[in-house]
């Protein structure tokens, strides 16, 4: 599968040599390359743990390079741009970098990046999901984070309409390794 892109401007001009006040509608359509992605379906579960970024130590590992790129929000998220840095089964595929969108039973999408990967020996058959159901894994800074997610333990009671099921993982062919965060090739 493939998401197309395309945008639609329309600009307002006012020109000195036009009747006064007359509008120019000029309508400018700009397609960008399909991006390819990949879903990977989930089996529903509302649980979405969290891990301290600290636990990634391995300074030549990709995940480490990936942190030096993030920040922390003011609730304690590792964010590299505008997503959600998360930890992940091997059964999503792809590589530390990946963008990856959290598809929500509800509706509401969480934007991602893969920022670790889960031991195999903790998650189930398929790779997916930990032994608590849980498929994305929030990594935080354990200092900053939040009080009330801290206690619960559970990601989705932090944030309106995060406490549904992931349906799906859905896993772009972007990747933040590659890419400055303007969304330039490296």
């Amino acid at each position: 599968m493939t998401l197309i892109l395309c945008v639609s401007i329309n600009i307002n001009i006012f020109a000195a040599d036009a009747v006064p006040n007359e509008e120019i509608n000029i309508e400018i359509e700009h397609n960008v390359a399909p991006i390819p992605y990949v879903d990977i379906y989930m089996s529903a579960n509302r649980f979405k743990s969290y891990m301290s970024y600290k636990a990634i130590t391995k300074t030549d590992s990709p995940q480490y390079l990936l942190q030096e790129m993030c920040g922390t929000d003011a609730d304690g998220f590792r964010k590299c741009a505008d997503r959600y840095v998360i930890a992940v089964g091997h059964g999503v595929g792809g590589q530390v970098g990946d963008c990856v969108d959290l598809v929500l039973a509800n509706g509401q999408i969480i934007y991602c990046v893969i920022g670790d990967y889960k031991s195999n020996k903790y998650t189930d058959k398929s790779n997916l999901t930990g032994a608590n159901g849980c498929c994305s894994e929030f990594i935080v800074d354990s200092k900053l984070l939040r009080r009330d997610i801290k206690n619960r333990g559970n990601i989705g009671c932090g944030y309106y309409g995060w406490d549904s099921p992931v349906l799906f993982i859905r896993r772009y062919n972007i990747n933040y390794l590659l890419l400055d965060l303007g969304g330039n090739k490296v």
